[in-house]
């Protein structure tokens, strides 16, 4: 820490609170986005600071507080726009998040973060906004806690695990969909008994399919007899870690 108590923070250092962190200034000095800053301890920490809100690009980091790595060990770390001249206009910028305690962003403040262990980030020198789990913010019918675990972007409606298309080939059916690198998915299928009456037991129906590298493409599987079969059935994707 400077004598100015600005904080200096290159990849080796590593700072630990055990209380709360307060202040009101986007000083440039503020600089600690390759190093550790860490809540210890269980029960209730604050992080209140001013930061001017950007936008999510790497380049806005720029005069802003910005961490390499914010770590809560444990408890309930809450982040709230504390800069009264600031018209609620905060932003931080965060490379990492670790650690298992709860974290809450407080309005007036927009939490912006790229990769992490425990959440889902991007890359690229895009900053992911953090958003409540159970929000749809894009409106696609999955809420964000969804959209992180397949991988797609909540804030992009079109970016989104769906079965897009059900092509018929002769007597077999292609069904597919959509995917992210890097993560696994076996189609399903609620084949009805004999007597027609359908349910919502649906069952694995292809083997694992594995999607290599890290973008957005799609996949597809082929129902050998799907288009002559009876009676019919519905499909759906069971994504797999």
């Amino acid at each position: 820490m400077q004598p100015d108590l600005a904080l200096i923070g290159g990849s080796n250092v590593w700072y630990r609170v055990w209380g709360s962190f307060n202040n009101q200034t986007t000083n440039t000095a503020y600089d600690i986005f390759t190093a550790t800053f860490e809540f210890m301890g269980g029960g209730a920490h604050n992080l209140e600071q001013a930061s001017i809100n950007r936008g999510p690009l790497l380049s806005a980091i720029s005069n802003n507080w910005s961490f390499g790595t914010l770590r809560l060990n444990s408890g309930t770390l809450s982040v709230a726009e504390s800069y009264l001249n600031s018209g609620g206009n905060d932003a931080i910028y965060v490379q990492n998040l670790t650690g298992s305690g709860v974290l809450n962003v407080g309005p007036g403040m927009v939490f912006y973060f790229a990769s992490t262990n425990g959440w889902t980030g991007t890359v690229n020198g895009i900053f992911r906004q953090l958003l409540p789990d159970a929000d749809d913010t894009d409106g696609d019918g999955k809420n964000n806690w969804q959209e992180v675990q397949c991988g797609t972007e909540p804030l992009n409606s079109v970016s989104v695990l769906r079965i897009t298309r059900i092509a018929r080939e002769g007597s077999d059916l292609h069904v597919i969909w959509t995917t992210v690198g890097a993560h696994g998915y076996i189609l399903q299928t609620n084949a009805p008994p004999a007597s027609g009456s359908y349910t919502n037991n649906f069952a694995d129906f292809s083997s694992l399919i594995s999607v290599p590298g890290s973008g957005e493409s799609t996949t597809n599987y082929l129902h050998s007899g799907g288009a002559t079969n009876r009676p019919s059935s519905f499909y759906r994707v069971r994504l797999v870690p």
